[in-house]
């Protein structure tokens, strides 16, 4: 039996270079378009968390997991400039591997993991850069504040 991923901290792009990539790359797909769910009944919401996982192999679901779960209790709230450029903007998780993606891709997994959270939709371009934030509702900067 594994053990549960975790994220244990939150390191610079620089630093992560060096490890395994667990989780990451390109993105840009998530968005907030209705879709048909169901009995071909028109939902008016956008994509959720569920939608995100369902774009992954599923050994990858820990290491979303585990970002969400960070994300969430941080209160993080960043573009994907932040996630590459800042000292402590990628995650490690317990197993040694890392997090790194694409702006596209940050924004991708920050929009899911807000969209579940605040039932609200975005799209991944909400969470491309940090300059796409300043009207949202979280205020909380990176982990290291």
């Amino acid at each position: 039996m594994s053990k549960k991923i975790i994220v244990v901290d939150w390191i610079s792009y620089d630093e992560a270079n060096s490890k395994e990539e667990s989780i990451g790359g390109m993105g840009g797909f998530f968005n907030f378009q209705p879709h048909l769910k169901g009995q071909g009944k028109e939902e008016t919401t956008g994509m959720r968390w569920k939608d995100y996982l369902e774009s992954f192999k599923k050994e990858v679901h820990p290491y979303a997991e585990a970002i969400r779960e960070s994300v969430l209790e941080l209160e993080l709230w960043q573009g994907g400039d932040y996630h590459q450029n800042a000292a402590d903007g990628v995650p490690l998780f317990s197993d040694g591997t890392v997090g790194c993606f694409s702006y596209r891709a940050w924004g991708d997994i920050m929009a899911a993991i807000w969209s579940e959270k605040l039932n609200r939709d975005f799209c991944y371009m909400n969470f491309y850069m940090d300059a796409t934030l300043k009207d949202y509702p979280v205020v909380r900067e990176g982990p290291s504040l």
